[in-house]
């Protein structure tokens, strides 16, 4: 399940379907709290200093790290980790500049610290909170907020924290693709730091996985929930 969304996202649709129907979605009864390790390794810090990917090294590899464009084979097992610790930097960058009309606000959340504690309180985060601490004047505007936030908390309800959406494990097919092309971001830029028989646990944000839109097997069944976060056991197997 880590093929570029330019490539269909994934593996085939075909063993998309096959996982899902094998795994009947299950979910670990563990939570793994985002980024909570000073171990973790920063892959794509920006201006801001928050790593929309980051890594943690379980087992040190052998050998040279892989070039641009090399054939790598990896073992993988993909969970949902839910954003409840988005910052407020994360929901601006990362869910708020999705929206339509709506990334012009960045300044604001971030003045005001909207992270997704405060994002998805529906007592907090209302049309009043959004007219009034935010200063939105287009009360069409704070409706969509809210409508937005609505739909994210849904997703998060439905799809919860833990649940393993593809594992080549279960498939009993590692995969293999080519550096720079036929990977999702945050795999391409944590296997190009991965030697031979190296071990991590890899954590992204959306925007380095399946964007806004998530991912859909080829009947229409929710793989991955749109803003969905991350986190993927690697292993480079060569």
């Amino acid at each position: 399940m880590i093929l570029s969304i330019s490539t269909t996202l994934l593996l085939a649709a075909s063993l998309c379907d096959a996982f899902v129907t094998s795994s009947n979605r299950s979910t670990t009864k563990s939570r793994t709290l985002l980024f909570a390790s000073e171990e973790w390794i920063p892959l794509a810090a920006d201006s801001s200093q928050v790593s929309p990917v980051k890594k943690l090294i379980l087992e040190e590899g052998d050998g040279e790290l892989p070039t641009d464009g090399s054939s790598v084979e990896i073992e993988y097992t993909g969970t949902l980790v839910g954003e409840k610790d988005w910052s407020a930097q994360d929901v601006a960058d990362c869910w708020l500049s999705e929206l339509q009309g709506l990334g012009h606000l960045k300044p604001e959340f971030l003045q005001n610290n909207v992270d997704f504690a405060l994002l998805s309180d529906a007592n907090v985060f209302t049309e009043e909170f959004c007219t009034t601490t935010l200063g939105i004047s287009n009360k069409i505007q704070a409706k969509k907020l809210i409508m937005a936030r609505n739909r994210l908390t849904k997703s998060q309800d439905e799809h919860p924290a833990g649940t393993v959406f593809d594992s080549s494990l279960e498939r009993g097919k590692n995969f293999t693709f080519n550096l720079g092309k036929g990977a999702i971001k945050a795999i391409d830029l944590a296997v190009r730091t991965m030697k031979v028989g190296e071990k991590a646990s890899v954590v992204c944000r959306s925007d380095y996985g399946y964007g806004s839109e998530g991912l859909r097997s080829s009947k229409g069944d929710v793989i991955v929930p749109p803003f969905g976060t991350l986190k993927f056991e690697l292993k480079r197997v060569c």
